[in-house]
């Protein structure tokens, strides 16, 4: 089960009580899969839902909410997923009326028009926003986690596909009101709000709320994190190792054009003794030089900062 699946089972295993929720929930999940149809004069709708369970559930909230029982259901096999596509239908004399009620038709003396302003009446309180949003992301959303295999890596990315530019732009006016950074990006004939922020995909989740899905990105953003750490002193450590090699290596050179211009015994004792122990302990750190030498760090260094000054000079 990939993580897309996952906040979607999660999305289905919570119960919704109150009729207003449930019907902003259907909403929901009919604008992010619906079309519109005529039939022999009448307007339909017909919207994807994920799984025969699903159907189920939906279309005995149906029955519950409006009285309307749902008898057109259509399955297609999805190659691409190796699964079955469910389809189910709203069409005759009561259509309108129920579609009008979720909010997504508009009926008035002139006629009947789909409402384009996603957020209305059916979204105003809190509990129903978060149902709405949970049947949107549920017919139109998906979610990757960053994976890392055959030298190919992907990295968070949280989209919901819109057929129209505003409902999109809506979107993520309304995910802003909460905290949730998201752009929209036209493809395929059509506009996808999209979060790439690891932090704002976890937030929107925990929105919807899908605690569990919560927890393993959380944890995923921790080891990563650990990861990255752990990279970083490493590289901070190699640099350090390279640094301190080129400094012996530079020291080295100095004190052989020494011997070989004037020789070491020309050198004072203290400078000549510290160069043949530093050709003779090329491994050693600065510390564990100055200890072989029983002098400071900083002693150490005034040393050897003469002696390249010497060798400088020749």
């Amino acid at each position: 089960m990939n993580f897309t699946e996952q906040i979607k089972t999660e999305i289905l295993s919570k119960q919704i009580k109150d009729s207003h929720c449930k019907k902003a929930f259907i909403a929901g999940l009919i604008r992010g899969s619906g079309v519109l149809y005529e039939k022999e004069g009448e307007l339909g709708l017909e919207f994807k839902v994920p799984d025969e369970q699903t159907a189920m559930m939906i279309s005995l909230a149906f029955s519950q909410l409006f009285g309307y029982e749902i008898r057109e259901v259509s399955v297609t096999e999805d190659l691409q997923n190796n699964k079955d596509k469910y389809y189910l239908s709203i069409s005759g004399g009561r259509a309108v009326e129920i579609l009008t009620e979720l909010g997504i038709l508009l009926e008035d003396e002139e006629g009947v028009a789909v409402d384009l302003k996603f957020y209305n009446e059916i979204t105003k309180k809190d509990c129903c926003l978060r149902s709405f949003f949970r049947g949107l992301f549920l017919s139109s959303g998906r979610c990757v986690l960053p994976t890392k295999s055959d030298n190919t890596s992907t990295g968070y990315l949280l989209e919901i596909y819109f057929s129209h530019h505003s409902p999109a732009l809506e979107t993520c006016q309304k995910l802003a009101e909460s905290g949730i950074s998201a752009r929209v990006l036209s493809r395929r004939g059509g506009h996808v709000v999209y979060i790439r922020s690891a932090e704002d995909i976890k937030d929107f989740i925990a929105f919807l709320p899908a605690p569990i899905s919560v927890l393993k990105i959380t944890e995923l953003m921790i080891n990563r994190e650990l990861a990255n750490k752990i990279n970083r002193q490493k590289n901070c450590d190699l640099g350090n190792v390279n640094k301190q090699v080129e400094a012996v290596v530079k020291m080295v050179n100095a004190i052989k054009k020494i011997d070989t211009e004037i020789g070491l015994d020309s050198l004072k004792p203290d400078l000549a003794m510290t160069a043949r122990a530093r050709v003779d302990n090329p491994d050693d750190t600065m510390s564990e030089l100055a200890e072989r030498l029983d002098i400071t760090k900083s002693c150490l260094n005034h040393r050897l900062r003469k002696i390249v000054l010497i060798a400088n000079e020749l």
